[in-house]
């Protein structure tokens, strides 16, 4: 079943978390009980870059954008999330961390916030919790290594190729100059690159 596909009756994060487990959670009502609702709007900021921020977001509806702010003030767009996903900072999960990036709500929606000491004391006292927990963070680490993988051997054409297959929807949903900067390109060249493509599309669907 697709990440997106999510149960929101069940709650956001109780129906992701048993997904990815691959089985259903005992002690779920725990979770349940503190997990904080938050509505967001389009542009509100979820948290910033270098504040401690010790939660996990499941995603419920809407679109979010984490972003490295540089030390020149440019930004630097690590990746997208949506609905049925989840995202957090590691680093501000551990001890006294703080978060290595920020994260801003590019459309309006409903955020699933779970601060990570409950499901550390779920994952202490249940095995089902402990190995949905690792098989999460497996996932965050894959997402990490493609993303670095991608930008280092692939030109910005074929990162775009390749996200219109893996990622149609933050294609069709990411305003351009986000998308362009997740590519590592400027708009205009993403603009370029797009039209490209399409052109080699309509081509296909009308040979001769």
């Amino acid at each position: 079943m697709a990440l997106t596909e999510v149960k929101r009756g069940q709650g956001a994060a109780i129906s992701l978390f048993e997904r990815i487990a691959g089985h259903s959670l005992a002690q779920a009502e725990r979770l349940a009980e503190a997990i904080h609702v938050r509505s967001v709007k389009a542009g509100e900021t979820v948290f910033h870059q270098d504040e401690p921020h010790p939660y996990v977001y499941v995603i419920e509806s809407g679109l979010v954008t984490l972003t490295y702010l540089r030390a020149d003030g440019e930004e630097w767009i690590k990746s997208f999330a949506f609905e049925g996903r989840f995202f957090a900072s590691l680093s501000a999960l551990v001890p006294s961390g703080r978060a290595s990036f920020s994260a801003v709500a590019v459309e309006g929606g409903r955020l699933e916030r779970i601060p990570f000491s409950t499901l550390q004391s779920l994952a202490d006292t249940d095995l089902g919790w402990s190995r949905m927990i690792r098989r999460a963070l497996m996932m965050l680490a894959e997402r990490k290594e493609r993303r670095e993988r991608q930008f280092l051997t692939l030109s910005a054409e074929e990162r775009y190729r390749s996200l219109i297959v893996e990622e149609p929807e933050v294609v069709a949903r990411v305003p351009q100059k986000d998308l362009a900067g997740y590519l590592g390109i400027t708009p205009v060249g993403l603009s370029r690159i797009a039209t490209r493509v399409r052109a080699e599309g309509t081509a296909k669907l009308n040979p001769g």
